[in-house]
């Protein structure tokens, strides 16, 4: 009975850090990302080229699908964990592929390198937390 009381509580966290990661990388949206731009998901109301509205809405998509794996993992769905894993993993890898380019255009941006950053950043750690929220489990 102990044992499987320990597994829902692992359930629950592992679903929980899961969706707390969706919620990060969604929130971090909002900061400024390929354009400097504060009033919006950057690059989406004055887009430049397909890449800013694309690179976004995919992070949306990966947000909203790292959330709902939480979220049926809770609810002892098996598979759940595992799209928040996958979700998260390609949203790191979306994350830290912007910091690389943004990094690499630092001449261009004329001292809004820092400001675009932020998101990223924020993005590939909570794109972390969720690619890892599948091996929390007490021992």
């Amino acid at each position: 009975m102990l044992e499987r009381k320990d597994q829902k509580t692992d359930i629950f966290v592992q679903g929980g850090v899961a969706i707390a990661a969706g919620i990060v990388l969604f929130s971090a949206l909002f900061l400024p990302w390929l354009a400097p731009e504060r009033n919006a998901i950057s690059g989406l109301s004055r887009a430049e080229n397909q890449a800013q509205v694309a690179i976004p809405m995919t992070l949306i998509l990966l947000a909203v699908l790292t959330i709902f794996g939480g979220v049926i993992h809770i609810l002892s769905y098996s598979v759940g964990i595992q799209i928040a894993t996958v979700t998260s993993a390609i949203s790191f890898f979306i994350s830290v592929m912007v910091i690389v380019v943004t990094l690499a255009s630092v001449g261009d941006l004329g001292g809004e390198t820092l400001n675009l950053l932020v998101g990223p950043w924020i993005a590939a750690a909570g794109a972390i937390f969720g690619a890892i929220s599948s091996k929390l489990e007490r021992k």
